[in-house]
């Protein structure tokens, strides 16, 4: 190769080296990245619902309105269109959206969520709800039912307008949580080069402009982009969408193996759910809906845990089968695979031949089932129990039913708690036990804090916090009155469920702990840094928890993903109930044929003469279930009926989010940028065509030097 040429290649090489990073240094002088969280598309059975962007991302002048003057000199006046619109929480409604997207003029909208500061953010008072106002219709037990179907009887989330459920397509939304972040784009962005003059007029250039992007891989509905995502090629691997869902969290009271008898009607469920939903990326909070019940059902464990052997020990008394349901807020995932697992005999889990495994569960077991569901907000300061009109049609359940209610009643009186009975004419509320009753009429109970409508006026969405059920503390050992009056319920609630199973009073002293009580709260609302969390964890685990010290989000998440939530509520719940055996670490497993319990190491409680903690391996019966739709078990599913949901989360690339600010100069000043470079482009071009044409004169190179 010629000197020559090899002095050419080297000086094209650095060119490109020295461009690329002059364009990375004038990228980054020229956007400022803020850190949104986005509103994210996902599918179910029939059609999508969130939000996405251009490919690019969609770019709009950044324009803040805070009342109607402001709106009206947009939609009237504003001339630099496209605008992505700044909003606070009161103006983000549904109502308001759909205008700004439909004027043409809007290309995107970004919503002020600073919750430390509540003039940037102030609580909608009427309350805010992006769930529909009959959640969960489609798939509960009265969908379709001329008296009860979409809440003719009770419309249980009247503030709900269903924004979760709508579709911007190609319309971005985002939040923005940081008041830093917030300032830059109000002070630096907006008021500094956008905001009009006091007269009204505009602005001159330059303007300062966003870009949204929310770019979705998946679309349509979930059947379409689930099998397309199943048919990976060579030329495109990526994947399209993943199936919501995880693992529900089970466990017995008694260790019942396969190889023993269970007698009909001998298991009485105990449930709870897990998870809850907003529109945003990671910001998934839950406080009344639904960590309140989820605090109180282990907080009942743990109280009637004290007196496990009374259940244990005699072959008289009914089982009492806890279980924690995951994605019930998309219509029931984890429930609904409960009843399919209990219809096809694999639950709580497969039989192994040879293999001593925890007994079959199925309908024909369950003698009762009791639901805990939202309990922060009490309606006229009572506990609400909620029945199916539909199941006491017949005779004998109803029977059990009015037991069930005077039991309760029972033990509230004599704690003096207040306890109120709805109609038996009322439908259930949303609660996972509709799934169970669409198959067999079971005498179950829903307890609540709300007598009709909802008392949470923030339903799953993302002002659901520790701060509105007043459980917001920064200090672990403060009682917060939240805390004491679930321990009220809890107590009442283990108590019932020890009469239920025996027969007999449950003992005055079997009480729930206030304090349990109240660092349940604190780890799930306020920080997952926590002592609770720390007892229950291994070694390796407890360092994930020093990674951040926000609450783990409620959000069921794909099926690929490990949930915190889900994790941490099994460990939990074997701590609880648990028996703490004399095992090392390295041998707290299951040993042989034996799979009835499982084993888990724990760091413990800190020692307080050595200030370390001292580990020990819980055996319990806690164990994961499939929370995943059956439907995508099957190949030839009709995906048009209303057996079974069926939701799916778009995949995006690692840059398919982002938001950034920079500033656009005039159409004018870009037309003149624009001439000024077609003409360098065409003296290069002629400079080059010379050069080219004289090139022999110019770059004679010497044969001597060739190689």
């Amino acid at each position: 190769m010629e000197v020559g040429n090899v002095f050419i290649y080297i000086t094209v090489i650095l060119s490109a080296f020295t461009s690329l990073v002059h364009s990375l240094r004038i990228s980054n002088k020229t956007y400022i990245e803020i850190q949104g969280k986005a509103c994210f598309r996902r599918m179910n059975g029939t059609h999508q619902i969130g939000c996405s962007s251009e490919t690019k991302g969609n770019v709009g002048i950044l324009y803040h309105i805070t009342g109607d003057n402001d709106t009206e000199w947009l939609l009237k006046r504003g001339p630099n269109k496209p605008y992505i619109v700044l909003l606070n929480s009161l103006q983000f409604k549904l109502d308001f959206i759909k205008k700004l997207k439909n004027s043409g003029k809007v290309n995107g909208i970004i919503v002020i969520h600073v919750l430390q500061n509540e003039t940037l953010t102030p609580f909608p008072p009427e309350g805010f709800s992006p769930d529909s106002s009959c959640p969960n219709d489609r798939y509960g037990l009265y969908h379709e039912d001329k008296n009860y179907g979409n809440c003719q009887n009770v419309t249980w989330n009247p503030v709900g307008h269903g924004m979760m459920f709508e579709d911007f397509d190609k319309f971005p939304i985002f939040v923005v949580i940081n008041q830093t972040e917030v300032d830059i784009l109000i002070e630096d962005c907006y008021e500094k080069y956008n905001k009009p003059l006091p007269d009204g007029s505009v602005r001159e250039y330059p303007l300062c402009a966003v870009q949204l992007k929310d770019t979705m891989s998946g679309a349509k509905d979930a059947k379409t982009c689930y099998r397309r995502t199943q048919v990976p090629t060579n030329l495109n691997p990526d994947t399209y969408c993943d199936p919501l869902g995880d693992h529900n969290v089970i466990a017995t009271i008694k260790a019942v193996p396969n190889q023993d008898v269970y007698p009909n009607n001998s298991v009485i469920v105990a449930a709870a759910r897990l998870d809850s939903f907003s529109m945003f990326e990671n910001i998934y909070p839950s406080a009344d809906n639904h960590v309140t019940g989820i605090v109180g059902l282990l907080a009942a464990a743990e109280a009637l845990s004290k007196y496990k052997d009374d259940i244990i020990n005699n072959n008289d008394t009914k089982d009492i089968l806890f279980a924690f349901f995951q994605g019930e807020a998309f219509d029931y995932i984890g429930s609904s695979r409960t009843v399919y697992d209990m219809q096809h005999n694999v639950f709580p889990m497969v039989e192994e031949k040879g293999k001593s495994t925890l007994h079959l569960v199925n309908f024909s077991h369950v003698s009762h089932f009791v639901e805990v569901n939202q309990l922060g907000y009490r309606d006229d300061g009572k506990v609400w129990l909620h029945t199916d009109p539909l199941s006491q049609i017949n005779t004998q359940t109803s029977k059990e039913i009015d037991k069930m209610i005077q039991l309760i009643k029972s033990v509230a009186d004599n704690m003096s708690l207040g306890i109120g009975e709805n109609s038996r004419s009322q439908p259930l509320p949303p609660a996972s036990v509709q799934r169970f009753l669409r198959k067999e009429k079971i005498p179950a109970v829903v307890f609540s804090d709300h007598q009709h409508s909802f008392t949470n006026k923030y339903y799953n969405s993302r002002f659901d916090i520790a701060k509105a059920i007043e459980a917001s503390t920064n200090d672990s050992d403060i009682i917060t009155e939240q805390a004491k009056n679930l321990t009220r319920i809890s107590t009442m609630l283990a108590r019932t469920l020890y009469t239920l199973s025996t027969g007999q009073d449950a003992p005055q002293d079997m009480k729930s702990s206030e304090s349990i009580v109240n660092d349940l709260l604190f780890c799930f609302l306020i920080s997952r840094q926590c002592e609770m969390f720390r007892r229950v964890l291994d070694d390796n685990d407890n360092k994930n928890l020093d990674e951040s010290s926000l609450p783990y989000p409620f959000y069921v998440s794909v099926t690929s993903t490990n949930n915190q939530v889900t994790y941490l509520t099994k460990r939990l719940l074997s701590y609880f109930i648990g028996d703490r055996v004399n095992n090392t670490k390295d041998n707290c497993k299951q040993s042989g044929s034996n799979k009835v319990n499982q084993y888990y190491w724990m760091q413990g409680e800190v020692n307080t003469t050595t200030n370390k903690r001292q580990g020990f391996c819980s055996k319990s019966t806690a164990v994961y279930t499939l929370a995943q739709s059956p439907l995508f078990d099957q190949d030839d599913y009709n995906w048009n009926i209303d057996e079974y949901s069926a939701w799916t989360e778009s995949s995006w690339q690692t840059d398919s989010i982002q938001m950034r600010i920079f500033l656009v100069p005039s159409k004018h000043l870009e037309v003149a940028l624009l001439c000024s470079g077609l003409a360098l482009l065409l003296i290069s071009l002629v400079a080059a065509y010379f050069i080219n044409l004289k090139a022999s004169i110019l770059f004679s190179i010497n044969s001597s030097q060739t190689t």
